[in-house]
């Protein structure tokens, strides 16, 4: 049982130890995508990290399936696993002219060591071997579908007046004319994410009532997220010249400082309209996208050219500045690059001086988005730092799981993603 591995080991996305940084789950070949994958398909996902410690490392990894509600699951390996578990990760590269000295590992799966056999949610797990153990370095979380049902869903209007200009509110129906289900209210239940995040997920919403074949989920509110702003962005491919949102670069002999553009509160702006990724980021550097990397592995030269372009990038000191009144509680920067967490290395200090927030990390060359939260009793607040417009584009992920009166596992029996700017509300 997963439960049993190491008491360490949590079942969320989560980086164990400082030295490891720029952790990417996706789809391989596909920068922006959600770690899903269908059952029964040939596609793989692609997991990758820098390790900025240099000493020999025996790294392996592991695989463990979960339930609905993220806990370890009932079932054995041998029933949703064909392969063996601790095989060790065999790709990694030197990085390669880089100020900051890293190793860059990769892992695909599944592959001719591991594969899954059942739906559900997944765990791939990073350890580190010793002689006398492993220890955990990194945790994510992975999604595998079947496509069983049809899914509609539309954005209408939230109930709450208060609602109306800040929040996306949507209907959802499940169609399964060709699939058979005994007691759609206690083996039907979805889960909808708001651009990949689980921090905020509505979750196990169980049908309001069905007809024939069809199940309508439009309990009032159930669905209903803050639609924030636009997320804040820069853009450091480019450590030679100054990319978007960037103040200025100071280059050294030991590194790099990279100041932002100073940024103020958004609560009271009129909304503004741009394209964005969402809270994604990528790696990527402008300055010396070199190619010939030897050892294709089956690997594309797009994917090659990825691979170089990863070991080439180097990390910089990034400063965010946010110039604001001291709030009661803490702020810290938010997105993809934080897990959706208030880590530490991203919790802002206040100057009283210059009445300015001021957080200085390390960073990969590429470009990112994020927003500023504040972290309350209740969890993460934007309202002040950000706040909420219903024109806002965001990207909703409906999950369907399938829990069968006997069974001991939960399957995820279709995943649709929908956004708010290309349906109607």
């Amino acid at each position: 049982m997963f439960s049993q591995v190491n008491k360490k080991t949590v079942i969320y996305d989560h980086v164990y130890v400082d030295n490891i940084k720029s952790v990417e789950l996706k789809k391989r070949g596909t920068p922006f995508s959600l770690p899903i994958i269908d059952l029964n398909s040939r596609a793989q996902l692609t997991l990758s990290f820098d390790d900025l410690n240099l000493e020999d490392k025996h790294y392996i990894y592991e695989v463990y399936r979960c339930n609905k509600d993220w806990q370890a699951s009932e079932l054995d390996e041998i029933e949703y696993l064909e392969g063996f578990n601790g095989e060790e990760l065999r790709d990694f590269w030197y990085s390669n002219g880089t100020v900051t000295p890293f190793t860059h590992y990769r892992l695909d799966i599944p592959n001719d060591d591991i594969r899954w056999t059942k739906s559900g949610n997944y765990v791939v797990i990073i350890y580190e071997e010793f002689d006398d153990g492993k220890e955990p370095v990194l945790t994510r979380r992975f999604m595998v579908t079947e496509d069983q049902l049809t899914v509609k869903a539309d954005f209408v209007t939230p109930i709450g007046v208060s609602f109306f200009k800040s929040h996306h509110s949507i209907n959802i129906n499940v169609l399964h004319k060709n699939f058979n289900i005994t007691n759609p209210m206690n083996e039907i239940n979805l889960t909808v994410l708001q651009n990949g995040r689980w921090d905020n997920a509505k979750k196990n919403e169980i049908p309001r009532f069905t007809k024939l074949d069809e199940l309508v989920f439009n309990n009032i509110d159930a669905f209903v997220f803050p639609a924030f702003k636009e997320f804040r962005s820069f853009d450091i491919r480019s450590l030679r010249s100054a990319g978007d949102n960037v103040h200025s670069i100071d280059l050294h002999d030991d590194g790099t400082d990279v100041l932002l553009d100073l940024s103020f509160p958004r609560f009271g702006d009129n909304h503004l309209t741009y394209l964005d990724i969402n809270g994604q980021f990528y790696i990527s550097n402008d300055d010396n996208n070199r190619t010939g990397i030897g050892g294709s592995n089956g690997r594309s030269a797009r994917e090659n050219m990825s691979i170089n372009s990863s070991t080439s990038a180097d990390y910089a000191n990034v400063i965010f500045t946010l110039k604001s009144k001291r709030l009661e509680d803490d702020v810290y920067i938010i997105g993809k690059f934080t897990n959706w967490e208030a880590q530490p290395e991203f919790k802002m200090e206040y100057d009283e001086q210059r009445k300015i927030y001021i957080c200085e990390t390390p960073l990969k060359q590429g470009r990112y988005e994020y927003l500023y939260g504040v972290l309350t009793q209740d969890g993460l607040d934007f309202d002040y730092t950000e706040g909420n417009r219903f024109e806002t584009e965001n990207e909703y992920t409906i999950l369907v799981y399938y829990s069968e009166f006997g069974s001991r596992h939960d399957r995820l029996i279709k995943v649709r993603s929908i956004n708010s700017n290309f349906l109607n509300r």
